[in-house]
Formats: structure tokens, sequence, C-alpha cells
């Protein structure tokens, strides 16, 4: 993406992670959970800034993991798991609770991550998977999202994404 057309990369999380409210929630969250950069926001996505000031700016999702992780201070998922504990749960309804990212193809049985914070809201749980798949060491996991209108099993390999996985039929 160069900016001359105006045309933004198409985002598969976005739909449950679009809005500046969630976009806002995804900024402290992940301020909190990697030293030395503060994540903003605008309209179009997120902002990094370092300690000196100097500032990036992240279209999508995965731009935005992609630049943070490096500085996250997990050293495991117990840690984002128990951070997205103490997150709690959303009285708001989540909007796209019907999206469903593609299907992931061929996998070997993922392990579960993130299994004691299934309340926290769907975006967070969503940048805590990402942050993880970055940082810690790549393996095939997978994480729940049990209670959305369509829920799913978000699925990686290799510490990259596949895609969607019903609830049923995995370990």
């Amino acid at each position: 993406m160069c900016g001359a057309c105006a045309r933004v990369a198409p985002d598969w999380a976005g739909p449950m992670v679009s809005g500046p409210i969630r976009r806002a929630s995804i900024a402290r969250f992940l301020t909190g959970m990697c030293h030395g950069v503060k994540v903003g926001t605008f309209p179009g996505g997120w902002t990094v800034s370092n300690c000196t000031g100097a500032t990036r700016t992240a279209a999508t999702f995965d731009e935005l993991l992609d630049m943070v992780a490096p500085r996250c201070s997990a050293l495991d998922w117990n840690v984002l798991d128990a951070v997205l504990m103490q997150c709690g749960g959303s009285a708001r309804d989540e909007e796209f609770s019907d999206y469903l990212p593609k299907e992931a193809e061929a996998y070997e049985d993922p392990e579960s991550v993130l299994t004691r914070s299934d309340l926290a809201p769907t975006h967070l749980r969503l940048a805590a998977f990402g942050l993880g798949l970055r940082a810690l060491k790549p393996r095939n996991v997978a994480v729940a999202f049990p209670h959305r209108l369509v829920p799913f099993r978000l699925v990686a390999v290799d510490g990259v994404v596949q895609g969607s996985a019903p609830l049923h039929g995995l370990p």
C-alpha cells in the first residue's frame, strides 16, 4: 500500500476490531502489555509511538501486532490470560457477532490457550492471541470465542493464523 489510491489493505479481523471504542480498548491493552510503546488510534487504524516520539501507523490489525510484539512483556500464555481475566466482560452487545473468519484448512490438534478468560471481550481476546502468536514460541494453538452469535475457534499453526474452526470437533 503506497497511499496513492487511498485504499486500505483488507483486514481479516476488521469486523471484530473496528470502531472507535474497540480500537481504543485494544490500544490500552497493547500499551499495557508492551514496554516502551504507546498505542493510539485514528479513524483508519492505530498509531504506535516509541519513547523517542517516533510514530508509525498501522491500518490493519496484523500490522499493529507486528509493530508491538517485539516489545511484549508476557512470558507465556498464562500471563496474557491473567491480564484478560482482569478486563471482565462487556455490558454492550457485540457488533458483527455473526462474523466468521475464513475457515481453517488442514491442521494438527492445536493446544487451547487463553482458556480462563473466555468472558473477556472478543476484540481483546483476539489482541492477546495475536500478540502471543508473535511474541511467544510459535506452535499450534487455538483460542475459543464461545459467547458469540456464531461461536468458533481461531486456529494458528506455527504461529500463523489459519482461520476459524467450529467449537465442536476440536479438543
